[in-house]
C-alpha cells in the first residue's frame, strides 16, 4: 500500500481511528469527530477496500445493523513503510530536540523505560 497517495481526509480518518480506544461505526465516528457522515462513509469504504480498516463487529444502531470498524494496520506499520530506519531516527531526534517542557521529557523517558521493560519479558 502506498500511503503517500492517501488524501488529507483519508489520513484524518485513519489517525482518528488510531486515537480511539474502541471500534466505531460510521455514525459514531461522525458524531465523535464532527465530520460529515457521507464523507466518513466514503473514506471508510476506501480504507476498508485497501485493507487499512477492518470490520471488528456488527451491532444494532437504533433500528439497523451497523458495522464497527477498527484499524487493521498500526502507526508503526505505516511509518515503517514510509521511512527508512535512518529517516525515522532523524525525525525522532528532531522531535525530541524541539521539546522544551521537562514534564514532556519525563513522560517520554517513562514511555521508553516501559517499552524496554516490555521487550525484556
Amino acid at each position: 500500500m502506498d500511503y503517500l497517495e492517501f488524501s488529507k481526509k483519508e489520513w484524518e480518518v485513519l489517525v482518528r481511528f488510531w486515537s480511539t480506544s474502541e471500534p466505531l461505526c460510521c455514525a459514531e465516528f461522525s458524531e465523535q469527530f464532527g465530520m460529515n457522515r457521507n464523507t466518513v462513509l466514503a473514506v471508510i469504504r476506501k480504507l476498508l477496500n485497501h485493507g487499512i480498516l477492518e470490520i471488528e463487529s456488527i451491532k444494532m444502531s437504533g433500528s439497523v445493523l451497523a458495522r464497527r470498524f477498527q484499524p487493521a494496520v498500526t502507526e508503526h506499520d505505516v511509518f515503517q513503510q514510509l521511512l527508512t530506519e535512518t529517516q525515522l531516527r532523524a525525525m525522532i531526534k528532531n522531535v525530541i530536540q524541539s521539546i522544551d517542557s521537562p514534564e514532556v521529557c519525563q513522560e517520554l523517558l517513562t514511555m521508553i523505560e516501559e517499552a524496554k521493560c516490555s521487550q525484556a519479558v
